[in-house]
Formats: structure tokens, sequence, C-alpha cells
């Protein structure tokens, strides 16, 4: 019987003290400090769109001193055909984006006149904006063009006419070539999401 006591008199004292760890109900509201809210989500521009879906355009990532300017690939949720893709990249960042401080070299007010694929190259002409740029603005410009087109479907490689014009572009090196662009004309402008190769171990001697 004593045994028996003791047990219950051990199962009270838990309920005891897991009711006072618990969290009372308020009576009425109450404001949450703004130390302890958590974000809800991204805020959307209504032009640039919100940052979900399974779409990817490419913007610049914040600049950080003493390092080049990078890519970084953020979503989008349209179609992912040239021209829908295309026409969020040249609407910009949205304003939970521009928050992180993402922005694009795109020249404000660069219309898309035609995007389309032949044989795995992305054909896309642009109005004339394009050419107001130079040097490393101009390089990430055309950049964030090859490397958003080349998340559609089948594309290879991107080729950029300006108002039916054939034009060079820079490569990531600055060096100008007529031939339709790759990603792999730019190395090292988006970081590998993949981790780095573990090392190869040394054979044990005998």
């Amino acid at each position: 019987m004593n045994r028996i006591m003791r047990s219950l008199a051990t199962v009270a004292a838990g309920i005891a003290v897991l009711s006072a760890c618990g969290i009372s109900a308020d009576a009425d509201p109450r404001d949450i400090a703004a130390a302890n809210q958590l974000p809800l989500g991204i805020g959307s521009d209504s032009n640039a769109g919100a940052a979900t879906g399974t779409a990817k355009i490419y913007l610049l990532a914040a600049e950080v001193v003493g390092q080049s300017t990078t890519l970084q690939a953020v979503a989008r949720d349209v179609d992912e055909t040239p021209t829908a893709l295309l026409n969020a990249l040249f609407a910009g960042p949205n304003d939970g984006e521009i928050e992180q401080q993402l922005r694009t070299a795109l020249p404000l007010g660069l219309a898309l006149l035609s995007a389309q694929t032949r044989a795995g190259v992305l054909v896309i002409d642009v109005s004339k904006d394009l050419q107001q740029l130079s040097g490393q603005v101009l390089i990430s410009a055309v950049a964030q063009l090859v490397f958003t087109g080349s998340e559609l479907s089948g594309v290879r490689s991107v080729k950029i006419f300006v108002e039916g014009s054939d034009q060079q572009w820079p490569s990531g090196n600055g060096e100008a070539q007529n031939d339709p662009l790759t990603i792999y004309d730019y190395p090292g402008l988006v970081q590998s999401a993949q981790p780095p190769y573990p090392a190869i171990p040394t054979p044990a001697q005998p």
C-alpha cells in the first residue's frame, strides 16, 4: 500500500511541475516587442513579382568590399518560357530583394523585343538601351541574360541582338566575341552550391 501511495504522490508532483511550465493564455490581445517579431515572408513589388515559384532569374548579389561582383539566383512565379522569364528579369528585384541589397545591371527601360530558342540557342532581341552600358556593368548585365536564359529547358547558349542587329558582347574576361555565350564564359560569377570535394587520402606506406 505504501508503495502505491508513493507512486501516486510522484505522479501528482510531476503533473504539478508540468502545469507550472505551461504557457498560460492571455485574457486580451497584446503587442509583441519588435525584437521578438519574426518576418512572415518576403515582401514583393507589383512589377518585379514575388520571390516564389520554380523559375529562376539572376540578380547581382549584395556588394562585398574587396570582392568581385557575383550573381545570385532568385525565384519567380512565372511561366518558364523565354518571354515570361526574361520579362521577369527585366523587372528587376522586388522590395524584399532590394532590402537584401540585390541589384540589377540591366538599364531601366530596357525592352525585350523577342525571344525564341533555335537548336539549343536562345536568341534574344532587345532595345538599344543595353548599348549604353560599358565595362564591368556591361559584363554583369550580359551575364544576367546568359545565366537567366540558360535556366530554360533545352537552352545551351544565348545570342543577343539589338533591334535585329548582331552584336559582339564581352565574356567574363572582357574579351568581345560574336559567338553565342554560355555560362562557362563567366567562370566564378556564381558561387557553386556543391560542397568542396574532400581531399584524396594519402595511401598508407608499407
